[in-house]
C-alpha cells in the first residue's frame, strides 16, 4: 500500500483530532450501572448504582457504598470505565445517608417524610 503524502505537520494535528472526536464512543447507563468501583489502591469503595447531573451540567456517578449509604462521584475523578471503574481516590466521593423504609426496603434520603417507592411514613432517625 502506498504512503500518503505527508502535508503540513499543524494541517496532520487538526485532522488527527477531528478523526479522534468522530471515534468518541457513547455510552449507555445500562453499560456501567451494578460495575464495582474501584479506587488508586486498589481497593473496592463501592458499586454504580445510577448517574446524576446537576443544574450546572455536570454528571456524576451515584455510588452504593453500604446498606444505607450512597454517595455522588464526579465523572472528572473518574480514571476509566472497564469491567469495572478506575477512580482517582474514594475521598472524593460525597456521602449522601440514606433510610431504608420499613416495608418495601427502598432506601430513601434521610430527610424524606414517605417513601419514595411504596409511599409509607417514614421514621425519624
Amino acid at each position: 500500500m502506498p504512503e500518503r503524502p505527508r502535508g503540513n505537520a499543524k494541517y496532520s494535528e487538526r485532522s488527527k483530532a477531528v478523526v479522534e472526536r468522530l471515534l468518541v464512543k457513547w455510552h449507555r447507563r445500562e453499560e456501567i450501572v451494578g460495575k464495582e468501583i474501584i479506587d488508586s489502591e486498589a481497593k473496592k469503595t463501592g458499586t454504580v448504582k445510577d448517574l446524576a447531573w446537576s443544574s450546572e451540567g455536570k454528571l456524576a456517578i451515584i455510588v452504593e457504598r453500604g446498606r444505607e449509604e450512597e454517595a455522588y462521584l464526579s465523572f472528572d475523578q473518574v480514571e476509566k470505565i472497564g469491567d469495572v471503574v478506575f477512580i482517582k481516590t474514594s475521598s472524593s466521593l460525597e456521602s449522601v445517608p440514606m433510610k431504608t423504609c420499613p416495608v418495601c426496603k427502598h432506601k430513601n434520603f434521610v430527610e424524606a417524610k414517605f417513601c419514595q417507592k411504596c409511599g409509607k411514613t417514614l421514621e425519624e432517625k
